[in-house]
């Protein structure tokens, strides 16, 4: 399990975020991008029980942070997640401070059907609808979190609107209607980054990456 990667202040946006993303591309930086992406696609091999652990860090990111997400992530381990009884497993989220141990703990004991199928989803040659399966079929994954989770196990087809993303881009499109409670209003959001990613020959996970360092000083996952 990865520990958190050291906090560096945020970096100063210079023009457009287009721009600023060239520079980093071209920058020392770059390197540490690469070498999380290629953690990330280690994921295409690993066991099933790993990338459930990836889900399950997903699911416990939503409405709180990446570091409170890798904190319990750490403290429960793949065992945990794969075997505690529910009681056990929200004692246990209890125990690390995360604050919504009692819905994340039944999410991720009613998702454990899934276990066996991951593997074959995120080698699909339709990473569009592996996402739609996760989110039909898990409670607690929306289209935020099924993004974060692919691209975390090397689908790089996707980026994760999340708040930090979101100000970026009112910042540079003030008058971008930016919203992603609905489903068509997260794609037509989604958008807006696949077409940035497009013009830097970048993958959309990829160039989030360089986003999430630009606005908040650190790479995570």
């Amino acid at each position: 399990m990865e520990s958190l990667s050291p906090v560096h202040e945020p970096h100063e946006q210079q023009g457009s975020i287009l721009e600023t993303v060239r520079q980093m591309v071209s920058s020392p930086f770059a390197q540490d991008v690469n070498r999380k992406a290629d953690e990330f696609r280690a994921f295409k091999a690993a066991s099933k029980e790993s990338i459930f652990g990836e889900l399950c860090f997903c699911l416990l990111t939503a409405n709180t942070s990446a570091e409170m997400g890798v904190r319990t992530q750490q403290a429960i381990g793949p065992d945990g997640f794969m075997n505690l009884d529910q009681i056990s497993l929200r004692n246990a989220l209890r125990n690390t401070k995360y604050r919504f141990y009692n819905l994340r703990s039944e999410f991720i004991v009613e998702s454990r059907w899934i276990i066996d199928e991951l593997p074959s989803l995120i080698n699909s040659d339709d990473p569009f609808s592996s996402r739609e399966y996760l989110i039909e079929n898990i409670r607690g994954i929306g289209y935020k979190e099924a993004s974060h989770f692919l691209r975390n196990v090397g689908v790089f087809n996707f980026a994760i609107l999340d708040k930090h993303i979101l100000r970026m881009l009112l910042s540079e499109k003030p008058d971008l209607n930016i919203k992603v409670a609905s489903r068509k209003n997260y794609l037509a959001t989604e958008q807006v980054i696949l077409q940035m990613a497009e013009e830097m020959g970048l993958q959309p996970g990829i160039l989030d990456l360089f986003m999430w360092k630009i606005a908040t000083g650190k790479l995570i996952k």
